[in-house]
């Protein structure tokens, strides 16, 4: 069986480490990943983004069958930088577009739940992407819709591989002592590690368009927290019910997309496992009970 050849943005990020190393472990592709800074592995490729032309040319240079995009300007950064987040979030997935039109290639791009407000939850696909704020904004410009490429439109928790990460799982599993846990704000996605084995299934399907990732059941960050607690083993963590914020950004579940996301308490159980059987990307950052 030949191999297909993609071509991975972001390998070193939440969602990019783990979906570089599950589609890896699968060995039904030669995969090249591109960082932008510090190399995931020895063949990593070192190429700013924001420069077009070197873009271009280890798209043209590796010639993938997929491109799969895991670069993001995050919620923090896209209010401190506007111009960056619009240049990365909006622009950039437009530019590997192109640039995958012009070699054949599909691309694969993941966008956020937060491309709507939270005032209802529950959205669908054909709900109006209603976010107010730049980072919501610009990730609704960068959406692909079309009959060739793909958008994954989630949320996404998991481990990282920097000290000053800014998902709630890292900031999580730096905290002791007493923390808030909202009651009232409702989230709807999954883990890094589903979202790995989501893209490996939609590669097989050669699924299109827009569609959304979730089990379709919210939960609250609360709860969220109380399961992160219990299934790594966090007791020096005392979690406290906070319910003066309300926002709900659940999204449904896709019925383009025939994938079954399980219950959270399933996939935190399987990205700890993952976690297990990868402790030298995470040592140095977390500690937690590998036998629970």
């Amino acid at each position: 069986m030949v191999k297909r050849k993609i071509l991975l943005f972001g390998s070193t990020g939440m969602a990019g480490h783990i979906t570089y190393y599950y589609l890896k472990s699968t060995q039904k592709y030669n995969i090249t990943n591109v960082v932008f800074r510090t190399k995931l592995t020895e063949d990593s490729i070192i190429v700013n983004v924001t420069d077009i032309e070197a873009v271009a040319k280890v798209v043209r240079s590796t010639h993938p069958d997929l491109i799969i995009n895991c670069i993001g300007v995050l919620v923090k950064g896209s209010k401190e930088h506007p111009d960056n987040a619009i240049l990365i979030n909006a622009y950039f997935p437009h530019l590997l577009k192109k640039l995958s039109d012009e070699i054949g290639a599909k691309l694969i791009h993941i966008s956020t739940d937060c491309v709507f407000s939270g005032k209802k939850g529950g959205y669908t696909e054909e709900d109006f992407r209603d976010a107010d704020d730049i980072y919501g904004r610009s990730k609704a410009l960068g959406e692909i819709i079309n009959e060739k490429d793909l958008t994954i439109r989630t949320s996404i928790i998991g481990p990282e591989l920097k000290i000053n990460g800014e998902g709630l799982f890292h900031w999580f599993m730096d905290q002791s002592g007493n923390v808030n846990g909202y009651t009232k704000v409702i989230w709807g996605g999954v883990t890094t590690f589903e979202l790995a084995k989501a893209i490996d299934v939609a590669i097989e399907k050669n699924i299109h368009g827009l569609v959304q990732l979730s089990n379709g059941i919210g939960i609250s960050k609360y709860d969220l927290l109380c399961l992160f607690k219990d299934i790594w083993g966090k007791k020096d963590v005392n979690i406290l019910p906070y319910d003066t914020y309300s926002v709900d950004k659940s999204i449904a579940r896709s019925q383009r997309f025939i994938y079954s996301v399980p219950a959270y308490k399933k996939m935190l159980i399987e990205q700890r496992e993952w976690m297990n059987q990868h402790k030298d990307l995470y040592s140095q950052l977390y500690s937690w009970d590998e036998k629970l």
